[in-house]
């Protein structure tokens, strides 16, 4: 269906963008290392991971019991309701503090994983299966999801849908445990079918009450804080689903969903917008839906085999695809070699870019694509990248006696008061110090490090411009300044 990637079109490049698209980008030696292994090696490399791939345990916190017993607490009746209050008022606040630490560890295992398809294939079904906090409003729950995404991210599809109907935090957020058999809620059963497998056009509203039913008795345990199920809520009279019929439950109404043509082209669509392009062909969407039918939706070899392919290096793909907003932060961070910013300027940015972990806008997730740029937050990712270099939002050439107006903006976008500066990168690290007084060669590294290719030629002159109108000054200033002029270009926003 693809056709394979001949070994000569195999270089830097190309080894570049299969690390851009299926992780998070890499470093050069990490681009060079890649490259060096050939296609199948590399492309192996990062499809053949399990979840156990990285050290990085989960949050001290992410325990059941933990938030269970203070749940059971807080609603005793044997304290005063000042006192109920009190502590309903401190659970909040460590609601609160437990998801800022929850976004800061994924963004952590983002930028250290030695597994980045893993991370970076959650984080599509984070947003397939999108689902908030801001109504599940449980840490713990939303932890628990996102390591059961972790955990079949590159396996099957079915399997993964069946847990994901069974998961606490889906539940409470589409109302699957008020569901029994005197009031089936069409929450879940409607969005299964329009945004989890077949997508509009391709189901009724009559589809709709049956799948309903079929899921009544669906229930999360308070104690234990798992899913399960209660019989005596199940409606176990007999259905008709789609050309089935029998007393039909929430596993068979997946299943007859997934043997629709339909599913396997809306999953395969997705994919290839997320890892590829924004707009397939027809063509290409049926390419793909074959080959998750002919794996039975097994996720992982449907990646091997558009991760080989010479559509998936074609000269309109590479480098065309715009930075969602966790991209753009992991990514500058692994190009700059530099550490994520604190968990609360983290997550207030990834407020000010359109993107925050855990709190999709609504069920249907992020649109992605050129929804991610626009004149406000084209504005505050230029600002955002002279901070991860500078360790403030002025640029290197402003004077100091003038009011800090972009600092100031830049943390009001943020929504804090505090001072936020923090350590200006290592120059050194990124520059070698024989290149510093050589104008074109500093831009051609440079370009090889941000880009993965050579600069555009009227920003390439521009870059060499502003290097030669501050000769013989080569200091590290000059540097991050060059650094951010850079990354202040559309040609950095693009992967």
């Amino acid at each position: 269906m693809f056709t394979p990637l001949s070994a000569r079109q195999w270089n830097y490049e190309t080894a570049a963008h299969l690390l851009n698209r299926a992780g998070f980008g890499g470093t050069p030696a990490e681009i060079e290392s890649a490259y060096g292994k050939g296609l199948d090696a590399a492309a192996r490399d990062l499809v053949d991971v399990s979840d156990e791939s990285t050290a990085l345990p989960p949050p001290v916190w992410a325990h059941p019991r933990t938030i269970g017993k203070i749940r059971t607490q807080m609603r005793s009746k044997k304290i005063s309701h000042k006192e109920r209050r009190e502590r309903k008022r401190a659970f909040h606040d460590m609601e609160g503090e437990n998801i800022l630490d929850l976004r800061r560890w994924w963004l952590e295992r983002m930028l250290t994983s030695p597994a980045p398809l893993l991370e970076k294939m959650t984080l599509f079904w984070h947003g397939h299966f999108a689902t908030s906090v801001q109504k599940v409003r449980d840490g713990y729950w939303m932890w628990l999801q996102n390591d059961t995404l972790r955990r079949n991210a590159l396996g099957n599809f079915a399997t993964l849908t069946k847990k994901m109907s069974r998961d606490p935090a889906m539940m409470i957020y589409l109302d699957l445990q008020k569901s029994d058999k005197e009031h089936p809620n069409e929450n879940w059963a409607r969005e299964l079918m329009e945004l989890f497998t077949i997508g509009i056009g391709n189901y009724t509203e009559q589809d709709i009450r049956e799948s309903a039913r079929a899921f009544t008795g669906y229930r999360v345990n308070l104690s234990t804080q798992q899913s399960r199920f209660a019989p005596f809520h199940h409606d176990a009279n007999s259905k008709t689903f789609m050309g089935r019929s029998g007393p039909l439950d929430g596993d068979d109404i997946i299943v007859a969903l997934l043997e629709k043509p339909a599913c396997a082209q809306f999953i395969g669509r997705k994919i290839w917008r997320y890892f590829v392009e924004d707009d397939p062909s027809p063509e290409t969407v049926d390419a793909v839906a074959s080959r998750l039918r002919e794996h039975n939706y097994e996720i992982r070899p449907v990646l091997q085999e558009i991760f080989s392919s010479s559509e998936f290096y074609s000269e309109q793909v590479m480098r065309s695809q715009i930075k969602s907003p966790v991209q753009f932060l992991i990514q500058t961070a692994k190009l700059l070699e530099a550490p994520l910013p604190s968990p609360n300027i983290a997550q207030n940015a990834m407020r000010q870019m359109g993107q925050i972990l855990f709190a999709p806008p609504s069920v249907k997730g992020w649109d992605g694509g050129r929804a991610w740029i626009s004149t406000s937050t084209l504005l505050f990712r230029y600002n955002f990248a002279n901070y991860l270099i500078n360790g403030d939002a002025m640029s290197p050439e402003s004077n100091p006696g003038k009011e800090r107006a972009a600092d100031f903006g830049f943390r009001r976008g943020l929504a804090l008061d505090a001072d936020i500066r923090r350590d200006a990168i290592e120059v050194s690290r990124l520059i070698p110090a024989a290149l510093r007084n050589k104008p074109k060669e500093l831009v051609a590294h440079l370009s090889n490090r941000l880009f993965q290719a050579k600069a555009a030629a009227k920003e390439a002159n521009a870059f060499v411009q502003y290097l030669e109108a501050r000769s013989p000054d080569t200091g590290d200033e000059t540097m991050r300044g060059l650094l951010h002029l850079m990354m202040s270009t559309p040609q950095f926003q693009l992967t």
